[in-house]
């Protein structure tokens, strides 16, 4: 018997206008691929269910009563997967043609690597960040500013090996799934846990790429944007757990540190534009400053 190509999770919470989108996608791109997809349907409360259903009878449905985490969502769907790769697929995406063969046909010349990312790119076309180096407590608590003193390499249109990847668009060879395990949900609700399904991925001798080739349209956020201190919040808890995880106490007493100046000296900043009449700084100044309270005890 063929195990199918990739087995798709989505994570659907009340986004139904564009999970139907993307799955339009990913059934107009999917050419000879056979594809198995997994929509979980988080407490939803907008009638996805039979929506989905009545568009697309082939997919699995999975509903949650409660609302649930990324990675207790996932997980889910990975639990029930049968196909060669598994891939994480955000319901805020658009699939460009031949994104998912590129991802396939990389991986299936490529048996070193455990897992590969696609190219995220803006509705506008524009790119978006969707790889990164190793974290490491600076590094992560005094971003931007460490993005300039040590950029990215750049991929120049060709698959470059890359520490993590980003988990819109991610695709992990089932046998390194088996190897290291699924999403760690200590990292419920969300953030953090591609990084950490990376990081484990290549602990335990695997390669991580990205693919230029697999072109994604990601819209970004439209959920964690109704909450904009919550979701600044989170991204540096989750981090936070990432490094007391991996790296130890040092690691963590050191991400505090610089994440408590990188974000006084950014209240700072904003607090002055603010003053010189630059309205959107006031937010800015809200976000950093709740930061700056909270970065210690993180």
């Amino acid at each position: 018997m063929m195990l199918p190509d990739i087995s798709i999770s989505i994570i659907n919470t009340n986004n139904l206008k564009f999970v139907l989108q993307c799955l339009a996608s990913v059934y107009e791109t999917a050419g000879n691929l056979d594809l198995e997809i997994y929509v979980v349907n988080n407490a939803c409360t907008d009638g996805s269910t039979d929506s989905i259903r009545e568009t697309y009878p082939r997919i699995k449905i999975i509903e949650n009563c409660n609302k649930l985490g990324f990675s207790t969502n996932n997980n889910l769907s990975f639990a029930q997967a049968s196909g060669r790769y598994l891939m994480l697929l955000n319901d805020d995406t658009i699939v460009n043609p031949n994104a998912f063969q590129a991802l396939v046909e990389f991986l299936d010349s490529h048996p070193e690597a455990g897992a590969a990312g696609a190219c995220l790119i803006n509705p506008d076309g524009s790119p978006q960040k969707c790889y990164d180096h190793t974290p490491h407590p600076l590094y992560d608590g005094f971003q931007p500013l460490s993005e300039y003193l040590f950029p990215l390499r750049r991929s120049n249109g060709l698959p470059l090996e890359v520490a993590n990847v980003d988990g819109a668009c991610m695709v992990v060879r089932a046998s390194a799934a088996k190897d290291v395990g699924y999403l760690d949900t200590s990292f419920d609700p969300l953030y953090s846990e591609e990084v950490d399904w990376c990081y484990r991925i290549r602990k335990a001798g695997w390669k991580i790429y990205h693919i230029p080739a697999a072109q994604v349209v990601h819209f970004g956020g439209m959920t964690m944007n109704r909450a904009p201190i919550g979701r600044y919040e989170r991204i540096f808890e989750k981090k936070a757990l990432f490094f007391r995880k991996h790296y130890g106490k040092w690691a963590v007493g050191a991400y505090k540190v610089s994440l408590f100046g990188a974000n006084l000296a950014k209240s700072i900043i904003w607090g002055i534009l603010w003053g010189l009449g630059k309205k959107s700084a006031k937010n800015e100044v809200k976000i950093h400053w709740n930061m700056v309270r909270r970065a210690l005890f993180l």
